[in-house]
Formats: structure tokens, C-alpha cells, sequence
């Protein structure tokens, strides 16, 4: 599919979840107009075993980079103590090959979002890490357009490359083209169309065992993914719906003043992921920028802490 059609078409190890006993009630969080969001884990399950080939058998992640918020921004009613957020991108690793989901950013992107008196924690050695498996990965995933996950292909120098292999939804694709995260990251129709672009309804298998869950509401174009190993356990990264896990367990939204989102669609996705923190101890959920979960996860072993290169 072409930019222009795009632009045109219709807007601990045996627990997957470590820390799990503290649970606050499903009913949690207030929002009067909340948007129900009625994905269908069962259903999931079963997309996630359509596609011909083995599943994967592990999934990694890194961190290239991390702002500092005020836990009042980062979950509505927080206090004022520093939460690091790291912005970070995962592999998911099969025996022949691997697929990234998002790609990092570089660091004149990170260093947009801060001032030149109060620069933030920046990884270059990781950055370079996150690059290579990028080049070798068979395929990259951006789960949205937002710059920390998409402009490790979008600036990248051999972007031509891996324009080829990644994949991006109908919705990402537009607001890549029209409305750009960042200035420096506006992109001509021809460079959108180098992408590999495709729509779907709710759910999308876009490997053995991974299945894209359309989830708009942090932006346009949110969507999360959900890996099934071959080991049988379950992964699910929440990506943006909420900053930090804190979110999905009190079921409680983000409250950073520059952040514009659907708030009763996050808030409804927030209570469906706090059904399954709740419900389902085999699946083990991701949050792009949770410090404290990316690390709980990898020592439990549930996450590999390094990229496969």
C-alpha cells in the first residue's frame, strides 16, 4: 500500500508476572467516560498459533536511553519523587532469525526532548548495540510513530535498508507522513512508501506467535503486541498505554501536561490489561518506559536482558 493510499484509507519465572500478589481492585481508577476496550485474549491465543513455522523461543530487550518525570506526570495523583523511563526496544528471537519490535532513537531525537542545560541519560554504546540487531533482524515492527520508537529506522543512515523489512500499520504510515512527532522527523510520500504498509481490524498475526492488537488511544496508530514462546509462555507489551506498570495496576492514567491523548480509550485498555495482570499468571506483560519492571523481568529471566546479534 502506498503513502498516498494510506493517507487516503479510513482513519519470578514461574509467574509471568513478578510482584503479583499487590493487587488493587479491577474497579480502580475513575474516568466518566470511560471506553471499553474489548479485546478477546482467547482469540488472540488462537491467531497467535495461525501462521505456519515454529514460535519464537525468547524475547530481549535494551535500553538506549531514559527521561526523568516527576511520578506526578507520569500517573494521575503521583508524587513528586523521580521516575527514570527508559526508552527502550525488544527483539523477539527465533531459531532462524529474529523480528524487533520498535527501533530506539538516535541521539539528536532523544536530546529533542530535553534542554541543552538539562540533558537526559543517553546509551550510545546500546544505541549501537539495538542498530545491529536492527540490521540483521528479518523484520522490524513500529508499534506507533512516536520518535522513540520509530526513528531508529526513520533517521537510520541506511534507512533503504531497513524501510524493506519493517512493517507499519495504515494509521502509522499517516501520521508518519503528516503529522511527524518532531520537526526533523518529517518524511517525503517516497520514503513512506518504501515501508512495507498494511491495515487490518483488531488483531493482525505478523509471525508465528506474534499477533499486533489494534489499541488507539495514546495516539492514532497504538498498538500492542503479543508474543507466545515456544517454551508456552505468554508475553505482552502494553507498549504506551500506560508509562509504568503503576498505571495498569491502579488503573490510573498519565498526567503529563504536554501528553494529548484519548483518555477514555487508554482508560478502558488500562482495565482490560489490569484483567490480565490479575487473571492470567502466565503472561507476562512489557511497558516501554517501567525502570523497575524492564529489570524485576529480566532478573526473574522472563526477559532477555541482551540483543541477540
Amino acid at each position: 500500500m502506498s503513502a498516498t493510499a494510506a493517507t487516503n484509507s479510513a482513519h519470578s519465572r514461574e509467574s509471568g508476572n513478578p510482584g503479583a500478589k499487590d493487587w488493587v481492585p479491577a474497579s480502580a481508577g475513575t474516568s466518566e467516560q470511560e471506553q471499553p476496550f474489548a479485546a478477546d485474549l482467547s482469540e488472540i491465543r488462537r491467531l497467535a498459533n495461525l501462521l505456519p513455522g515454529a514460535k519464537p523461543v525468547a524475547v530481549n530487550g535494551i535500553r538506549v536511553a531514559a527521561s526523568i518525570r516527576p511520578n506526578r506526570f507520569v500517573i494521575e495523583g503521583g508524587d513528586d519523587r523521580p521516575i527514570t523511563m527508559p526508552r527502550t526496544a525488544f527483539q523477539v528471537v527465533y531459531a532462524d532469525g529474529t523480528v524487533m519490535i520498535d527501533s530506539g532513537l538516535d541521539r539528536e531525537t532523544h536530546n529533542s526532548f530535553s534542554t541543552p542545560d538539562k540533558r537526559e541519560p543517553y546509551f550510545p554504546d546500546q544505541f549501537a548495540r539495538l542498530q545491529q540487531a536492527l540490521n540483521q533482524a528479518r523484520m522490524i515492527v513500529l508499534t506507533h510513530f512516536h520518535a522513540d520508537h520509530a526513528s531508529g529506522v526513520t533517521r537510520a543512515a541506511n534507512y533503504d535498508a531497513l524501510a524493506a523489512k519493517t512493517f507499519v500499520s495504515v494509521a502509522t504510515a499517516q501520521c508518519l507522513l503528516n503529522t511527524p512527532h518532531k520537526p526533523h522527523l518529517a518524511m517525503t510520500a517516497e520514503q513512506i512508501d518504501q515501508l512495507n504498509i498494511f491495515d487490518y481490524g483488531q488483531y493482525h498475526p505478523i509471525a508465528p506467535g506474534m499477533v499486533l492488537i489494534k489499541a488507539p488511544g495514546h495516539s492514532a496508530d497504538h498498538q500492542m503486541v503479543y508474543v507466545a514462546l515456544a517454551c508456552g509462555r505468554e508475553i505482552l507489551h502494553s507498549v504506551d498505554v500506560g508509562w509504568v506498570k503503576e498505571n495498569i495496576r491502579q488503573v490510573k492514567g498519565k498526567a503529563a501536561p504536554w501528553v494529548k491523548e484519548d483518555v477514555p480509550a487508554v482508560i478502558g485498555q488500562l482495565r482490560w490489561l489490569n484483567t490480565v495482570l490479575r487473571n492470567e499468571p502466565n503472561v507476562t506483560l512489557l511497558v516501554t518506559h517501567d525502570d523497575e519492571l524492564f529489570a524485576s523481568v529480566t532478573e526473574a529471566g522472563l526477559l532477555g536482558r541482551d540483543l541477540r546479534i
